[in-house]
């Protein structure tokens, strides 16, 4: 059996720098600062959670790259588009996880989703196939392009995830109250008035209807997931659902959005900021929520120690069946291919809704390949020098020793 040392010098060695020096790719410090040590943990031991946790870095040195590049299509991006962020539930598959989603240069999605393929098939030993997985993901962005209707077949990878045995009600819902964080009287308090501000609201929206008590508060908790979105503010609340029944709760995730203020290729908007997920959601995305809202109505108030106003906040069902891929998942090189195709063919066909502005994204797209893909590579490099300097890793022939 190969040792855990072994498998972490070997990791390490795929992922050594070259002799050129790169400058280096650093996260928020604020955000650093705000991380929790397991988290932290993560960070150091994985590149791709960290390539995972400085989106915002990432995103704005895309745009200092392309910044004097003529004629960027503005598109609806997914605004944080990688490989993890690929969900499967019972009936459904794609990128999903739209918190960062806004309307920018269309650059941002393909050199996140690209520089995603780069550090996947690193550690997975797949380098020597690296150019054929990119080439299936700008195939499937111009699939997507021209054909804004057509539909990939299923992934394998996908069935194979959904083989897994999914957990029962009971099991899902016990799995959520485990993770409740507690939560002091008046935060609950507040959560439990927002809730009942949500009602009101879902109950005047034309054509849904809800049993009474349907968003009755059974319990509620911070609630601290993601990578990304680690320094969100979250709550975890499960409501009564449609009878009193326990066993058919739901589970709502109430959750600060993040600011995205002064990324210099995204557009400002004067909607609320909150609106931009579901927007995103709604365009791009494929997954169904039961529940995806926001308006100054629901917010949580008072729900965070950053003040006593509402803040911005949106809300959405958790499916039980849902399940985010891992790179770990990835049987083959094929698995991989499949999911770069299909991932672009959902970038791409959501992006444009307009015959005309597919075109210029299509004609943009062939003139900026190559610039795309050495920008992609450039950038993983500037990664992986801020990864090392985090996790204090100097190089592979040091690691080895």
């Amino acid at each position: 059996m190969t040792s855990g040392r072994a498998l972490l010098v070997a990791a390490v060695l795929v992922l050594a720098p070259s002799a050129e020096a790169h400058a280096q790719l650093r996260p928020n410090p604020e955000a650093l600062a705000q991380a929790p040590a397991e988290l932290l943990d993560r960070l150091r031991a994985d590149p791709f959670t960290y390539f995972r946790f400085v989106n915002r870095a990432w995103t704005t040195r895309v745009c200092e790259a392309f910044a004097a590049t003529p004629d960027i299509p503005i598109v609806r991006l997914h605004g944080d588009a990688h490989l993890e962020q690929f969900a499967v539930t019972k009936d459904a598959w794609g990128l999903d996880d739209f918190d960062d989603s806004a309307r920018g240069a269309m650059v941002v999605d393909v050199v996140r989703f690209l520089g995603s393929l780069d550090l996947a098939a690193r550690q997975r030993g797949w380098t020597s196939r690296r150019d054929a997985v990119r080439t299936r993901f700008f195939d499937g962005l111009r699939r997507g392009l021209t054909e804004p209707d057509y539909r990939p077949p299923e992934p394998a990878v996908v069935g194979a995830l959904r083989r897994a045995t999914p957990p029962t009600r009971a099991r899902f819902l016990a799995w959520g109250e485990q993770r409740m964080l507690p939560m002091t009287p008046d935060k609950a308090a507040a959560v439990v008035r927002g809730m009942n501000a949500f009602d009101a609201l879902m109950r005047s929206e034309a054509g849904r209807t809800f049993a009474p008590g349907y968003f009755t508060v059974v319990s509620a908790g911070w609630i601290r997931i993601g990578i990304g979105s680690a320094a969100a503010r979250k709550v975890l609340i499960r409501v009564q659902g449609p009878t009193p029944d326990a066993g058919d709760d739901e589970l709502l995730e109430a959750k600060e959005v993040a600011n995205l203020d002064g990324i210099p290729c995204l557009e400002d908007s004067p909607r609320p900021p909150a609106l931009r997920i579901v927007d995103g959601t709604l365009q791009l995305g494929r997954l169904k929520h039961d529940i995806l809202a926001v308006g100054p109505t629901l917010l949580i108030p008072a729900a965070s120690d950053r003040g006593e106003h509402w803040l911005e906040w949106w809300v959405t069902s958790w499916e039980p069946s849902y399940r985010e891929l891992r790179i770990a998942d990835l049987r083959s090189v094929e698995d991989l291919a499949a999911i770069a195709f299909d991932s672009g063919v959902q970038l791409a066909a959501g992006s444009r809704p307009d015959e005309a502005e597919r075109a210029q994204a299509l004609a943009a797209l062939g003139r900026l390949e190559p610039q795309l893909r050495t920008t992609a590579s450039a950038i993983v490099e500037e990664l992986l020098a801020g990864w090392r300097e985090l996790s204090g890793r100097r190089a592979a022939s040091e690691a080895a020793r």
